[in-house]
């Protein structure tokens, strides 16, 4: 999954910019408002530890690595 896009100046020099991606709507714990993950449709995009990195069909739960609270999404609650 690349994340950045190569492009070449007139002078023929590589740049390298970062692929603008739509962003999503927030998935937040209930209780202390920590980002879980990003809703993306009918899935859920969820990132942590900078290496590890899933994508899940709704409705999905998941702990809070901050409070330990369960917290559960619905594909009803993803299009509201």
């Amino acid at each position: 999954m690349a994340r950045n896009e190569h492009t070449y100046t007139n002078q023929g020099v590589p740049v390298t910019r970062r692929v603008q991606r739509p962003r999503g709507d927030d998935w937040l714990c209930n209780c202390c408002g920590r980002l879980l993950g990003r809703i993306h449709g009918h899935d859920v995009h969820i990132r942590f530890e900078r290496r590890h990195e899933y994508m899940a069909s709704l409705p999905a739960s998941a702990t809070c690595k901050g409070c330990g609270t369960l917290n559960r999404v619905r594909a009803a609650a993803a299009a509201a």
